[in-house]
């Protein structure tokens, strides 16, 4: 399994061979092919641009602490986080709270920066909605941060790009 980066496919971005009846902005995409992968999300745009998300953080305000506590049934963030130190991870779990630690801070602003990508990376989806167990696998290739390209690759795991639809081509420039 291991990490992997998410990538948000735009309303009007065309992929090649994806049904023309269904939009690729309601698949969830993942690539491992984007740096390193770091649960990073990216957004391939109509235009043509690979931008990455970012976040700026700020500290918790009291009320904000007070609800993630009251959320996992704490008298306090103080208790709550002293909890989280002591705990067995059994008992975390079983009180839904997971393993991380409690976290003090909290988005302050997100915003999407271009990434100005050069190369290519494999990005991958899949939804029983649109095709039942159907694997979608595509390439996108970019030149000096200009989408050149999206390859139809088949489906993930096996089916070559010509089985599936073959009258659709297999490529969409940009």
């Amino acid at each position: 399994m291991g990490l992997y980066d998410e990538v948000l496919v735009a309303d009007g971005v065309r992929l090649p061979k994806f049904p023309a009846d269904a939009s690729p902005s309601d698949i969830g995409w993942q690539t491992k092919e984007i740096g390193r992968p770091a649960m990073q999300a990216y957004k391939l745009t109509a235009d043509g641009r690979l931008l990455r998300r970012e976040r700026e953080f700020r500290e918790k305000t009291s009320a904000e602490k007070q609800a993630v506590a009251a959320d996992h049934r704490f008298e306090s963030w103080d208790e709550y986080v002293s909890f989280c130190d002591d705990a067995d991870p059994d008992d975390r779990i079983q009180r839904g709270i997971g393993l991380g630690a409690p976290d003090s801070r909290t988005v302050d602003e997100e915003f999407w920066l271009d990434h100005n990508m050069h190369g290519s990376f494999e990005f991958h989806g899949r939804s029983d909605d649109i095709e039942d167990g159907f694997h979608w696998s595509y390439e996108a290739r970019f030149t000096r941060g200009e989408l050149d390209a999206i390859v139809f690759l088949g489906e993930r795991g096996g089916g070559s790009p010509d089985e599936y639809r073959p009258e659709a081509p297999v490529c969409v420039e940009f």
